[in-house]
């Protein structure tokens, strides 16, 4: 075989060179702890909930159809909740209430979140996804899955308030601003957020998400007045809160579903079902890719600790479940 010329083997060995770095880098940031086995279940997982006040990790164990609640500093499962197949959660700390929206039965379930007892359910019109709660209304907004609205749910009252309908299918991932105000959803479908006006429960605006198509995960950024959007394309694109322009842009691996933020580090994790994290850091409100770290293929949950700065993920394997720890450089 004819031997390559000087300039391109140097060429190749400072590409190989820079791969490496920018791989131990990255393991630098994430470095993995020793998965947690949860006894007795089984089955994939949807979105992980950090619970800041009572120190716990909220695991929709989707397969299981339970809300598995465990102890963030014990490492260690407090109990699994029947719930249904449960898609994501939301914590209302005031009202010591946990609120699982399940796809099958479809309904959104209250949890006594100290006597870790299910207290109350709503029926809903179909399948449940993502939810977020109006910490100011004390609502729980429910995205019907591949629908086309988003459910209005008041858990005091056990009954659906309202129904916000939206300028496409496919809601996904979704959040407020800080003033409880406005709700950002992403719909994946159309390449769209649609901005709803809570106080019409009604949709304003539409903002593209290109260059990141099929958008899943979403971070709240109130101190930049941003946000950040997972394209299922493998693109992460940060917007703006007040006119939904984009402010910057990298590349993360496809297929990414949850995203999370830690607004101190300011650093983003998207978990992709490839089986790696990327790592972005956020450095002068611009992007930018750090690395990417091995998680488990299939793998597409996960939350980080604003607390201790560690990342969660759950993630099923054979016929086990777990969910594991990183341990983030600071």
């Amino acid at each position: 075989m004819k031997s390559l010329p000087l300039f391109p083997r140097c060429l190749l060995g400072a590409c190989l060179l820079a791969t490496a770095c920018f791989s131990a880098r990255a393991a630098e940031l994430l470095v993995p702890g020793e998965p947690v086995a949860i006894t007795g279940a089984h089955g994939k997982f949807d979105f992980l909930t950090i619970d800041r006040e009572k120190r716990r990790l909220l695991a929709a164990h989707t397969g299981n159809a339970s809300l598995d609640v465990f102890d963030l500093d014990q490492r260690t499962l407090l109990k699994s909740i029947p719930t249904g197949a449960a898609q994501s959660s939301v914590v209302d700390s005031k009202g010591n209430r946990y609120y699982v929206s399940a796809s099958k039965p479809p309904q959104l379930v209250i949890v006594d979140s100290v006597k870790f007892e299910q207290v109350g359910k709503v029926p809903l019109g179909g399948p449940a996804d993502i939810s977020a709660f109006n910490a100011a209304s004390g609502k729980v907004y429910v995205d019907h899955d591949d629908g086309k609205d988003v459910w209005v749910v008041d858990p005091a009252k056990q009954s659906v308030a309202a129904t916000v309908e939206l300028p496409g299918d496919a809601p996904e991932d979704l959040g407020f601003d800080s003033a409880f105000k406005r709700l950002f959803q992403a719909l994946k479908t159309s390449s769209v957020i649609a901005v709803i006006d809570v106080a019409q429960n009604k949709v304003v605006a539409s903002w593209p998400t290109s260059p990141a198509q099929a958008p899943h995960g979403m971070a709240m950024m109130p101190e930049d007045d941003a946000f950040l959007v997972a394209g299922g394309n493998g693109k992460l694109v940060m917007m703006s809160q007040k006119d939904g322009h984009v402010i910057s842009s990298t590349d993360i691996p496809q297929k990414v579903d949850q995203i999370a933020y830690d607004a101190e580090l300011h650093r983003a994790y998207c978990a992709s079902g490839t089986g790696t994290i990327a790592v972005v850091g956020v450095e002068k409100g611009a992007l930018k890719k750090l690395g990417e770290v091995a998680s488990s293929a299939g793998c597409h949950s996960i939350a980080v600790d604003p607390k201790t700065h560690t990342v969660w993920i759950a993630y099923a394997k054979g016929d086990g479940s777990f969910v594991q720890p990183f341990a983030a450089a600071k």
